[in-house]
């Protein structure tokens, strides 16, 4: 784990299960009772599961054998979440993470737990987050484990707002039994140097130390210190939660990615150090956003590896639209400089929409088009004051086609 990213330190001085379709499985489990019809499957389960269609119903866990009873409840379980407002995602994550949910007794197993979370005080939302979060919620007691879990938090962290803030950032806490260990988590935390007053803070900040194993939490934080962290700061952490949850081969995964852009093992750790939650995201997403500044933008990684913020802002949803905007105004000659990335992207939603939307929309019409995604753009021609290498003049600005 933070062995890969300590010998980055020193350099410088899912298996895949056969996959079955969920609608294959439960037809041919269940034999003439489920039609086996591509086009009625789909438009059963386009009725019955708010959007899931047969190609979204995949799971990549083992097949589930169900017999005549147990498919009478598929549909009965797919509508139960969909009145409970989950999402085709969300419910597709479950089924996904957990099989035999789909043959779980709404009114024994399910409705039990749901109620439990909102006497809590977890609004709907929060609670469907939690539950998708942490499936095995659904399958635990009640009297014997989730009680017993919110009340230890609640003792500990000294209120019902700071034990569901903590559910809310690790549902998995409900898996463990927290009194058990507190105690030597405690102890562990004072030996690396975070002070008393800290203490419930840290926890509560990142709580799923209170399910990891004290030897590996003290392995961890030590290697982190020697990483250069400082054991008060929010990125030790970031860092202290990434390092916990990540194993070994994930993390080297990981490593081997920003490697394999031309990353050098100094950036790649600076970025840990800097942005330690860029390690939580998946290797396709920092692709995809590392190719966009080098290749649209003309950013270096150098530069990239000292602003690794950028890593963290969405594509799709906020570089993109941005950069398009920024496009249009500057090629219509609404504006004769852009300044730097980081007024574009760090920006609030409401301040960027008044300063480069509502402020220049008459001028320039086609800008909620850009900010919608409805212009492509094959390279961005605006200079920005980051660029070190790029291959532009004003005079041969890009068209949006």
């Amino acid at each position: 784990m933070l062995q890969s990213l300590y010998k980055c330190q020193r350099n410088l001085c899912t298996k895949i299960r056969t996959t079955s379709l969920f609608v294959q499985f439960v037809s041919t489990s269940c034999g003439s009772n489920i039609p086996t019809d591509e086009s009625t499957l789909i438009n059963l389960y386009h009725r019955k599961s708010h959007g899931l269609s047969k190609e979204n119903i995949i799971s990549d866990a083992e097949p589930l054998q169900l017999d005549t009873a147990q498919c009478s409840k598929v549909s009965t379980f797919i509508e139960f979440f969909q009145n409970h407002g989950f999402s085709a995602n969300q419910t597709k994550k479950l089924i996904r993470l957990r099989p035999k949910l789909l043959v779980s007794k709404v009114d024994k197993t399910l409705k039990p737990k749901f109620k439990f979370l909102q006497s809590i005080g977890f609004t709907e939302d929060e609670r469907n987050k939690i539950i998708c979060g942490n499936p095995n919620i659904l399958m635990s007691s009640i009297e014997k484990q989730l009680t017993p879990c919110f009340d230890s938090l609640k003792m500990f962290m000294g209120s019902e707002m700071q034990a569901m803030a903590a559910i809310k950032r690790s549902p998995q806490i409900f898996n463990y039994k927290i009194s058990s260990g507190l105690k030597q988590t405690l102890q562990v935390l004072h030996q690396l140097g975070i002070p008393d007053s800290q203490v419930p803070e840290f926890i509560s900040k990142v709580p799923i130390i209170l399910t990891i194993n004290p030897e590996k939490m003290n392995k961890v934080g030590l290697r982190l210190k020697e990483l250069g962290f400082d054991v008060t700061s929010p990125a030790f952490r970031a860092a202290f939660s990434a390092m916990s949850v990540l194993n070994d081969s994930k993390m080297e995964r990981k490593l081997e990615n920003y490697r394999s852009m031309g990353f050098s093992d100094g950036e790649i750790l600076n970025i840990f150090r800097l942005q330690p939650t860029c390690m939580f995201y998946s290797e396709d997403n920092i692709r995809a956003i590392v190719a966009f500044y080098v290749n649209k933008l003309h950013l270096s990684l150098s530069h990239l590896s000292q602003r690794p913020s950028f890593l963290l802002r969405s594509l799709k949803k906020r570089v993109i639209p941005r950069c398009s905007v920024m496009q249009v105004l500057w090629s219509r000659g609404a504006i004769s400089k852009v300044g730097k990335l980081s007024s574009i992207l760090m920006i609030s939603e409401k301040d960027f929409l008044r300063k480069c939307i509502t402020k220049y929309e008459a001028q320039v019409p086609e800008l909620l088009a850009a900010y919608r995604g409805e212009l492509v753009f094959n390279d961005y021609t605006f200079h920005l004051s980051e660029i070190h290498q790029i291959s532009m003049s004003k005079g041969s600005s890009s068209e949006a086609r």
